[in-house]
This record gives C-alpha cells, structure tokens and sequence, in this order.
C-alpha cells in the first residue's frame, strides 16, 4: 500500500521549493502519493501537476491561521500511512505541537537554514521570535519521528541543541548539463549574485565593499527581487555606482548569466545549503562566500573550492575580490577541482536518502 507523503512549507518559492520540488518529483509514485501543502501560490504547481503531484494553495498569510485545513487535509485519509515532511523551524514547531496526535500520522521535521540562524537577530521582535523558537525547538523536537538537515555543520549544531539523533541529507542542488563557455577574457569583469534581496542575504555587504574598489574594471549584476531592493538601489544612487551595478529581476533560469559571469559572491548572514553557489561551480565560475553556517562549508570544504570570508569588515571582501580581478588562476584552478565533490549533491543521491529514511517509518 501506498504512503502518503504530505510536504508541508509555508512560502514554496526560492530556492527551498526548488529543492523540495526536485525531491518530490523524483520519489517513487509507485510507492509514495505526493502532495504539497503551502500558502498562497506554489511557484512550480504547473510542473508538479503535471507529474500527478497534488498541490494544497492554502488562502491564508500565517501559518497560524492555516492549522484547520491543514489538519483537515492530513485527516482526510483514514487509510494509508500517512508521512508530513515539515520544513523549516517555525513550521516544525506549529506541526509537532497541533498534528503529532494525529492516528497513522509520523511527522519529519526539516531544518533548510541553518539553525544558527535563530542567533541571528534584525531587531527586538526578531530577538524575541527567535528565543522562543529555539526554545520550543529544544521541547517539541523529541516528538518527531526522524529529524534532517541539509549539511553537516547545521546536523552538529542543531545536535547540540535538541541532543538526538539527526540525518544528514544534502539539497539536490547539482544537476549535470551540458554548456559552452561564452566569457570575452578582454572585456570588464562580470560579478554576479543571485538572491532574494532580504535583510538577511546583506546584499548590502557586497555593494559597501565595491564601493571602496569602483576604480577597478568590472561590472556587478544582481539577479533577484525581495523587500530590499530600494534600499539597495538607493545605496547605489548616492554613492555613484550606477555604472558599475546592474539590477536585474528573478530568473527562473540563469543558466546564461552564469556562463557570462567571472565570479559569484554570496553574503548571507546564514544559509541552509545555497543552491546558487553549487550551480555557480558547476558553470567554472569561482566563487566567494560567506562563512554563512550551514552548507557553505560542505561546498567549498572550507577554502579548497572557493574563498570563505568573515563578516566583520567590509575590507575583507574587497581584498579578496582585488585578489580576482589582479589574478584569476587560483580562482579558476579551485573551481576546476570543486567538479567532483559537486557530485554529491545531485537529485537521485538526495532522494535514495529521503526514501531509505520514510521506508523505516
């Protein structure tokens, strides 16, 4: 008999919907129904569709306000096993504390950035949020039936916290295709970032730090929208960098722009497992990240496939973006031995582990 597979994520957009999409549509539909639960609009529901994947667009703006028909939905099916994949701390908590009652119900939770994040804080409410959260983590957590992550530093931490046992399982971030480098080495350099343009991806860092190196030879292009985006080309206004910075609106497809990029920045205060940076890697652009928590460090394997940086000065970025533009060897060699170690981040190792994990529930 079937089971049931219920993926529960509030906002499916981005990349945690793409990743969760990747999952989904590759699982067995011999053995598993798929669905998604989510409110508002799913970003991929056409494609999901079309693959016999049943999508729940849930009219409500607060998960709160979403309890009723989620447990309607979950209830509904009084045959089968019945497995919720929640995702997301603030998700887990609301599932573990209203549907671990629920008959025939076993309940995943799933941490897609990293748990440090709840450390991390942009203001008093935040401040607050977050303490309460991480404490209902450390209560509530003990009721789920399995606990994943997608690295291996977020699997220690949260380890730390709850003091049980926690999966690691990677994001399906790497896909293999095949491509023509388009690079003109005599023109300017082409920076790229892509982001969703929040507080917390501090786009804002990598515009401060070129700010102190306009002189140099080169273009940055930032693909994405997000609540920021004025602030950000407010910033690029008053400090005359309207020639060196280019905004540019979310791509579903940005395979083109990597493959005229020379070199990926990502800032983010914290990450779950960065998509764009493992798809950067695989077009050979070189890439410079922050030391974000989560994924970054299974990626770049700590400076071997890329360049880490802290966050405590603005210098620290500029310097080492001079370093590219003066010389771009060392850049590229990193690159070129990052291939294989991306290998383990593709779609059918992801799910061969999701689904070892639900076949034991």
């Amino acid at each position: 008999m079937k089971k049931n597979i219920f993926f529960l994520l509030p906002v499916f957009t981005y990349g945690a919907g793409q990743s969760i999409k990747r999952i989904i549509l590759d699982l067995n539909h011999k053995k598993y129904n798929k669905n998604i639960i989510c409110l508002g609009k799913c970003q991929f529901k056409k494609e999901l569709l079309k693959k016999k994947v049943k999508v729940y667009e849930l009219n409500h703006k607060k998960l709160l306000f979403a309890i009723t028909d989620i447990r309607k939905i979950l209830e509904s099916n009084k045959i089968n096993k019945k497995i919720l994949i929640s995702n997301i701390h603030y998700t887990n908590v609301l599932s573990l504390l209203f549907f671990s009652k629920i008959k025939e119900l076993k309940i995943i939770v799933t941490e897609r950035t990293a748990i440090r994040e709840l450390d991390i804080y942009f203001g008093l409410i935040d401040f607050f949020k977050k303490k309460i959260i991480k404490l209902l983590v450390k209560i509530l957590y003990k009721k789920a039936d399995a606990i994943i992550t997608n690295s291996t530093k977020s699997s220690k931490d949260l380890a730390k916290i709850v003091k049980l046992k926690i999966n690691t399982i990677f994001s399906p971030s790497y896909i293999p295709s095949n491509f023509k480098v388009r690079k003109n080495r005599n023109r300017n350099k082409i920076i790229i970032v892509v982001s969703r343009l929040s507080q917390e991806k501090n786009i804002i860092y990598i515009l401060k730090a070129i700010n102190l190196i306009k002189d140099k030879k080169f273009i940055l292009k930032i693909i994405g929208d997000g609540e920021q985006k004025k602030e950000l080309v407010n910033f690029v206004y008053r400090n005359q960098l309207s020639k060196k910075v280019k905004f540019l609106d979310y791509k579903k497809n940005v395979k083109k722009f990597f493959l005229e990029s020379d070199l990926f920045i990502n800032s983010s205060f914290f990450e779950g497992f960065p998509n764009a940076v493992v798809e950067s890697l695989k077009y050979n652009v070189p890439v410079i990240c922050s030391k974000s928590h989560g994924g970054i460090f299974d990626i770049l394997k700590n400076n071997r496939y890329g360049y880490l940086f802290d966050l405590h000065k603005i210098e620290n970025l500029s310097s080492i973006i001079l370093k590219f533009l003066n010389n771009s060897s060392n850049f590229l060699k990193k690159t070129k031995n990052a291939q294989n170690n991306l290998k383990r981040f593709s779609i059918k190792k992801s799910v061969l582990d999701y689904e070892k994990l639900l076949d034991k529930l």
